[in-house]
């Protein structure tokens, strides 16, 4: 029997419907939009901190207590009544006298003739014969309100009363054996002291997942089709960059904020979170965190050096640099290749250096914002070329990303309007399904935000940082936009030549490329349509400032991106239409001509501390608008800001195009641009080439920056001498008084800080002509080191004729310093002599003396000077010996090895020594830290403490005249810090709770001023 082989044909089976495309992308963006939110609203655990006086077994002493914030969230004081009767007077205080008659926003207890008083906030709650049978008294302050109780019995209460500032707990009673008994428990304000609940960081793990699964599956439902991203070939440009941004790295400027943003990110490493470090009370700085947490990892790598923290916004800018390459190639196109392809990658080299040399060498985050931008450029000109709503997604993220980076990252949102052009037509051929799905895959794209400023904060926390950001620190409205140019063109360092340059220059191509934006000749090309864009692009970017609350000219940096690529397309093309009239032509020329003029009519300034050395004028004197004015740039006898130079390269290019036809199609604006660019990048890299140079043997940044290279990298450590002490020997006689001089301290002026008890004379009488003469008798002079000096302090007028000098006398004879006229100062001024920069060929003097004369009569003029000092030089890392600094807001990156101070559990550590910057700033910055209406977190020790400055120099001498190196202040406390135990426990607390707040004027005393 033969065997059907065939095959039986199968029943036919219904196939199933096909499973959109589009529902996962549903499913795991609202997976991930309410993860974000779940997160965000999770609780943390919270530290607690419990401070108790006096120490565990310890009798109360008085200490400073320096809260920040200057307010507990709970205070619980227990007095016994015993120590009331045996004290007549204060009991317990936590301001000092003086702090508290002003504010009255301290605790009081007081008993004064059998009648007990206490004071808290402002308000007086008690006051009442002390009982016979009294036991104690206790104070209960927290976010309901103050009260008071006798042994047990409410006698007072106070409801919504403030609890009270404390900077110290100082008492009465100390040393009386009465005082046992005598407690306080404070819990401080560590609310910001938190970490992710398990609850939390599981939700914040599942979301992190879900979003990556969404950007990957939103990348392939919709990859669209076309063309990708064209990748550039290296070239000599690309090395160029590299090298030139490696070596920027060691010679660049110091922003004025490179310390502050230091600060947080090496607090954070103590604290647990991002807080401002130096003033409002030290509040988190979420959500705008993101490169404070980049700068910490990164530090905790490799330390807290300048030259290391710099490697940063180097991977910035040249990742920037490297993504702008891609979107130029991409582009750009055919044309982008060849020799038109090495003439871009050329002209991109020249916007990226002249953008990134002033604004991308910094510790701030424009350089993340700007990196972060470029790559938002990128996917949206990829989503654009293959219609990609995936890329578009992912661009999205990224730009959300961007925005926890600093509110001046709207930049990197104004790329993604670019969609707009062709989304509209998508979004009209998709199915309403696709649509839904790209509308919530974008809104979730956006919840990048969550992990990065709601990871160790709660949203009850933001809101409270906000709310305090607003209030304690002055904000500018939209309409105050002006500020940020008015600085730009101040003459000051805010308004430097090299600041100014890119930020004119693309304000003018911006201005000149708006004549070709809408005009079809105008964007013909691939040149021309880059042009356009970058024009839309950047003016918009410009315009997204005014909603930046603060008017910094260094948030001009954050436009770089859009800003490079239209200086790039500008130097490529001219921005005027093509065949332009004569007053067409006329106005791109004056345009280019006016921004070249007024950018190099800014000063050659650049403090702090990279302004040493630096060329044009005299930079040790900055006292007038005159001075200021020789600061401006120049070559020989030609001025850079005389627009006649800028007219002349106008005409010379003119020439140019009139008798050689040149393919490059070279206008006089474009000439101008590109002479401005070129120039501008090689006077930046010779002036800072040449400022360490001239600066040497003296400390200089470069110098600073090579010495972390060879492995010594303290920056000002090795470099700083403190002169502490007085080793000269007493004096055999008397000193030689003339006139009205007599002994004694003059009236109204305060001890030298350093030496309180100094002999000291002056010529300020009463009834007196102001004049007078003085001989100090014979100092003997021990044997030393060279390095030892004489220090002389002076008050007084100080001007013709009146001097100063100090005579030396030896085995060999007689030498003198004498010192002129100083000024007025408002304090003592200290003229110091080294022993080792007298005649190296002389033996060490074995005697020295003062000698001063003032014939300068009149009512108002006098002349004081104290005995001479031996004072020793001591290395600061010596001097400290460990113990812990406060190295301010703007020199920290210079001390990256001494022990700075911590901020928390509510507290600011107690520092032994400050070191304050100098160059000029002290009266703008000595404040900062200490400045109660600013919240300043050292303000509660300088309520309890005086800075005693030590005379100090810069060691070797420098080249080059510079302004004063800087400040080393000695701490001297009204009370031994530290007399108190602190412990920490842990405390579950919601996403949406918010603590009593920071907020308004009863705090601190101050007033919001918008």
């Amino acid at each position: 029997m033969l065997t059907d082989t065939r095959p039986v044909p199968r029943r036919a089976v219904p196939a199933r419907p096909a499973r959109p495309s589009w529902l996962p992308v549903v499913v795991l963006a609202l997976l991930t939009g309410l993860l974000g939110v779940a997160a965000v609203l999770a609780p943390v655990d919270a530290d607690e901190p419990v401070l108790t006086w006096p120490r565990a077994g310890e009798a109360p002493t008085s200490t400073v207590v320096p809260l920040a914030p200057y307010r507990p969230l709970e205070l619980r004081a227990q007095i016994p009544c015993a120590t009331l009767r045996a004290v007549d007077g204060e009991v317990l205080r936590t301001l000092p006298a003086d702090v508290d008659a002003t504010l009255g926003s301290g605790l009081v207890v007081a008993s004064a003739g059998g009648t007990v008083t206490i004071d808290s906030s402002g308000q007086r709650l008690v006051t009442e014969p002390l009982a016979a049978g009294c036991a104690a008294y206790t104070v209960e302050a927290d976010g309901a309100g103050t009260r008071v109780l006798r042994d047990g019995t409410l006698v007072a209460e106070r409801p919504g009363l403030l609890t009270p500032q404390v900077a110290q707990l100082e008492t009465g009673a100390q040393g009386r054996p009465e005082a046992a008994g005598l407690a306080v428990e404070i819990h401080t304000d560590a609310r910001y002291q938190s970490v992710p609940s398990p609850l939390k960081t599981a939700l914040l793990i599942g979301h992190g997942l879900a979003l990556v699964a969404l950007l990957v599956v939103a990348w392939r439902a919709w990859p669209g089709r076309g063309p990708g991203l064209r990748l550039p070939r290296p070239g000599v440009p690309d090395v160029l960059v590299l090298a030139v941004s490696a070596v920027w790295a060691v010679i660049g400027p110091v922003n004025v904020d490179d310390a502050w943003y230091s600060l947080m990110a090496r607090g954070a490493a103590a604290s647990g979170y991002v807080g401002n470090h130096v003033y409002q009370f030290n509040v988190t700085e979420n959500p705008f965190v993101l490169a404070q947490y980049a700068m910490q990892a990164w530090g905790g790598i490799g330390g807290w050096s300048l030259l290391w923290l710099r490697v940063l916004p180097l991977v910035y800018g040249l990742v920037t640099y490297l993504l702008l390459r891609v979107l130029l190639a991409t582009a750009l196109g055919r044309v982008g290749r060849g020799r038109p392809g090495r003439r871009a990658a050329w002209a991109l080299a020249a916007a990226h250096l002249v953008w990134f040399l002033p604004y991308g060498m910094t510790l701030r985050p424009e350089p993340l914002i700007v990196v972060l931008t470029a790559g938002v450029l990128v996917l949206v000109e990829l989503a654009r070329r293959r219609r990609s709503v995936g890329a578009l997604v992912a661009a999205t993220a990224l730009a959300a990303l961007a925005m926890t980076v600093s509110p001046t990252a709207l930049v990197a949102v104004v790329p993604l309007l670019l969609a707009l052009t062709w989304l509209g037509r998508w979004w009209r051929g998709a199915a309403r399904g696709t649509r839904v799905a790209a509308v919530l895959a974008a809104v979730a794209a956006t919840s990048v935000v969550v992990p990065v400023g709601f990871a160790d904060a709660s949203l009850g926390d933001v809101l409270e940082s906000v709310a305090v950001h607003r209030w304690y620190y002055r904000q500018y409205a939209w309409y105050d936009e002006y500020v940020h140019y008015a600085a730009l063109l101040a003459p000051a360092d805010t308004g430097s030549w090299g600041k100014r340059l890119p930020v004119l220059l693309t304000i003018a191509v911006l201005v000149l490329g708006l004549l070709s934006v809408g005009r079809r000749r105008g964007t013909r090309g691939p040149t021309g349509r880059l042009l356009a864009v970058a024009t839309v692009l950047t003016g918009l970017a410009l315009v997204s400032l005014v909603f930046t609350p603060t008017k910094w000219v260094n948030h001009f940096g954050a436009v770089a991106a859009p800003a490079t690529v239209l200086l790039t397309a500008a130097l490529l093309r001219s921005p005027v239409p093509r065949r332009p009239g004569a007053a067409v032509l006329a106005f791109a020329t004056a345009t280019a001509v006016v921004a070249a003029a007024v950018s190099f009519a800014g000063p050659n300034l650049w403090r702090p501390y990279a302004d040493w050395g630096q060329s044009f004028g005299n930079h040790a004197d900055l006292s007038t608008p005159y001075l200021l004015s020789l600061l401006l740039p120049q070559v020989g006898p030609i001025a850079l800001r005389n627009p006649l130079l800028w007219l002349a390269v106008a005409a010379l290019a003119w020439i140019v195009v009139r008798r050689v036809r040149t393919p490059l199609g070279l206008t006089p604006d474009r000439a101008v641009l590109a002479v401005a660019v070129a120039g501008g990048l090689a006077l930046l890299l010779a002036v800072f080439t040449l400022a360490p140079v001239r600066q040497a043997p003296g400390a200089s940044v470069a110098g600073m920056n090579l010495a972390t290279l060879r492995g010594a990298g303290c920056g000002f450590a090795g470099a700083v001498s403190v002169l502490d002490g007085d080793r000269l020997g007493a004096a055999a006689d008397g000193a030689e008084l003339g006139g009205d001089m007599v002994a004694g301290r003059p009236p109204d002026r305060d001890p030298i800080p350093a030496a309180p008890d100094v002999a000291t004379w002056h010529d300020d009488v009463p009834g007196g002509s102001g004049t007078g003469t003085l001989s100090t008798p014979w100092y003997p002079v021990p044997p030393g080191d060279p390095s030892d000096t004489v220090v002389v302090s002076a008050a007084g007028d100080l001007r013709e004729p009146q001097d100063v000098t100090v005579e030396f006398r030896s085995g060999a004879g007689m030498s003198a310093v004498a010192f002129g006229p100083e000024g007025r100062p408002e304090g003592w001024v200290d003229l110091l002599v080294r022993l080792g920069d007298l005649d190296p060929a002389a033996e060490r003097p074995t005697q020295v003396r003062v000698v001063a004369n003032d014939t300068l009569a009149g009512d108002d003029t006098w002349l004081a000077v104290t005995a001479p000092r031996l004072a020793t030089a001591r290395g600061v890392p010596e001097l400290t010996g460990g113990a812990p600094v406060f190295a301010d807001q703007v020199s920290a990156v210079f001390w990256p090895c001494v022990d700075q101070i911590e901020i928390r559990h509510g507290l600011a550590e107690a520092p032994a020594y400050r070191l304050r910057a100098g160059d000029g700033l002290e009266d703008e910055i000595e404040e900062n830290a200490t400045f109660p209406d600013n919240g300043g977190t050292l303000a509660q020790i300088d309520r309890t403490a005086r800075f005693v400055e030590l005379p100090s120099t810069l060691d070797p001498a420098a080249g080059a005249e510079t302004l004063a190196w800087g400040h080393v202040d000695r701490v001297v406390y009204d009370h031994p810090p530290g007399a108190y135990d602190v412990t920490v426990t842990e405390t579950r607390r919601a996403g949406w709770t918010r603590l009593p707040s920071l907020v308004g004027e009863d705090y601190t005393g101050r007033v919001f001023i918008g």
